[in-house]
């Protein structure tokens, strides 16, 4: 009976009347704040909740789509595209949390928006302000070789259990979730850093295959970065949700209300430690009303039920020495025999409605389920039958899909920074552009491995704390003037064995890093030992000799007026911050 009342609620809560409800509610702050009725304050906090950022461009939001576990089939596809088009730049950008931004957006047109979003089953409701954010999960879960199982059911049965849920949408600081099906998640789900992240294990301790999860708490990075602690090495499936809900409630009660710069899980974890915590979340659980459910839903991505092998004759064509590059990188093979997952390498986040829409048309003709953006800001296409692997090299050539590199070095991670963010100090996402090109003609294999992200701001949104080779944003003084700089960071990783935040190494010109990076793949290639990694190299080394190996090449040259430029601008440089809405 509490069963079927707890489902009642959470479909009610997220039907199509509660929806245009939510829409009619937004078109009703927007005029009371134009009127006046509301201060700017209260519709900020209003909007945010709804996924609406403002912009350092006056007049203009960027909207925020939550994709639940990044999962976006061919209808989705044509819905972003279609608002891409008609309200946005005909461009969206691929988030970190497997998110879809759109920028430039006029306020007037947001209802509008909300409504074709709704119609393909995409909300924008709380992928914003205090409140628990996109449930992430791995790219390749359901057909990850290693995985203890398929997450994918548990990451969109959380999702929807707390979507518009009356307690959760006003907590003292937003909240992140993370599902992995590995211990070894570095490019996956990275829950170790999330403030709840998950990871699959199946036995127990027990005799059978029993499901649950390691469950990790307090993890983040920001201006203190924190390795999540373990809350339990394992928690039965059937647990996991009065566990989250328990976590939520010890949050929103503990969690600091009049400092938002102390106020994410890591600051509770930091001042009770993990036992007190443990305590205070089985507390709350001992108290909860919610009964322990199995999520049992089917995942999205399950083996198509057509043979698409029978139902579409094959094209196949001498493989040229692009396909061949293309395959090596953007090919790998899924633990179902006869099928390979593609990745689509997206440079830094940013595609075009024209390629959305011509990716939905792939996905028809060859019968695929649906697309997957990963936390690397590209795309994963699972499901494809491996003879078939070259028909969709075609398909996506034509879409300018095509480039090969990914999850490699030259698959660099980068934020919108300075080009739309209010906190945006550096123009990120035009490095990264700049950097993936430079490094598209590595073929050094340990070079290949390694990660490059970049932030505009100290925040981490392009999560540099985690990358082998990580830069993020500031500025200082040449000769009087505002210059844009960069801090290099190395050595930072996610395995199995935890998480290794990178060290700060030294500070590098804006205009110097791609010569700076090149110098450091140098150095590395000439000084390492055979078949040294990067990390082993780098953790022998000595800092003052790396920093007096790099520092020729990351000072800005006297007299240059191009040390005054950021990447992709053609004014000179200037510091120029608005308000940060990350944490109102």
């Amino acid at each position: 009976m509490a069963e079927t009342l707890l489902r009642q609620t959470i479909e009610a809560r997220n039907s199509a009347a509660a929806i245009e409800a939510e829409i009619a509610l937004l078109e009703e702050a927007i005029a009371r704040w134009r009127s006046g009725e509301m201060t700017e304050e209260q519709f900020r906090a209003f909007r945010l909740k709804h996924g609406i950022y403002g912009q350092r461009q006056p007049g203009v939001q960027m909207v925020r789509v939550k994709v639940p576990s990044g999962v976006l089939d061919a209808e989705q596809l044509r819905a972003l595209a279609q608002v891409a088009e008609a309200f946005s730049t005909r461009r969206v950008h691929l988030t970190t949390r497997e998110n879809v931004q759109f920028h430039f957006v006029k306020l007037e047109h947001l209802p509008a928006i909300m409504r074709l979003l709704a119609a393909a089953g995409l909300t924008t409701r709380e992928a914003c302000g205090n409140t628990v954010r996109n449930v992430t999960s791995c790219p390749l879960a359901g057909i990850c070789p290693t995985e203890a199982f398929d997450v994918t059911p548990y990451a969109l049965g959380v999702t929807r259990f707390l979507l518009r849920h009356p307690e959760f949408h006003d907590l003292p600081r937003k909240f992140k979730i993370a599902f992995s099906g590995c211990e070894d998640d570095g490019n996956c789900a990275v829950a170790g850093i999330n403030d709840i992240g998950c990871i699959a294990r199946a036995g127990g301790g027990e005799v059978g295959a029993r499901r649950g999860f390691k469950v990790m708490i307090g993890g983040g990075l920001g201006s203190l970065p924190t390795e999540a602690a373990t809350f339990a090495e394992f928690v039965p499936e059937e647990e996991l949700l009065p566990v989250i809900e328990a976590t939520l409630r010890v949050f929103s009660e503990h969690g600091n209300r009049k400092n938002k710069h102390k106020a994410r899980m890591k600051f509770v974890l930091r001042e009770k430690g993990i036992d007190e915590l443990r305590r205070l979340i089985e507390e709350k659980r001992k108290s909860s009303q919610l009964q322990p459910e199995i999520l049992t839903v089917a995942a999205p991505m399950a083996q198509p039920l057509v043979n698409i092998a029978k139902s579409l004759p094959a094209r196949d064509a001498p493989a040229s020495e692009h396909y061949q590059r293309w395959f090596a990188s953007n090919v790998m093979p899924q633990r179902q025999p006869g099928y390979v997952a593609v990745w689509i390498k997206v440079a830094a986040g940013g595609i075009g409605s024209v390629q959305l829409r011509g990716l939905a048309e792939v996905l028809d003709l060859l019968r695929l389920p649906a697309v997957r953006i990963a936390i690397l800001q590209d795309l994963v296409v699972p499901w494809v039958p491996s003879h078939r692997a070259q028909q969709l090299y075609t398909e996506l050539e034509r879409l300018e899909l095509a480039t090969p590199g990914a999850r490699t070095i030259a698959d660099v991670t980068g934020c919108p920074g300075a080009t739309t963010c209010n906190l945006g100090i550096t123009r990120s996402l035009t490095l990264a552009e700049e950097l993936a090109a430079l490094l598209a003609d590595q073929d050094d294999p340990e070079v290949l491995k390694l990660r490059i992200k970049i932030s505009g701001c100290p925040n981490s949104c392009g999560q540099h704390h985690i990358a082998d080779i990580g830069l993020y944003g500031n500025s200082r003084k040449l000769d009087g003037r505002q210059a844009p700089f960069y801090q290099l960071m190395l050595g930072g990783q996610v395995t199995a064995q935890g998480v290794r935040f990178a060290r700060q190494t030294l500070v590098v010109a804006a205009r110097q890093v791609p010569q700076t990076i090149r110098a450091l793949l140098s150095v590395y290639q000439a000084q390492r030992a055979l078949n040294e990694s990067f990390t082993a190299w780098l953790g022998r080394t000595p800092e003052e000799q790396l920093v007096s190996w790099l520092q020729p090449h990351a000072e800005p040259p006297p007299g240059s007026q191009e040390n005054f430029l950021d990447w992709g601008d053609s004014d000179h440089y200037s510091l120029q911050l608005g308000r940060g809405e990350c944490a109102s």
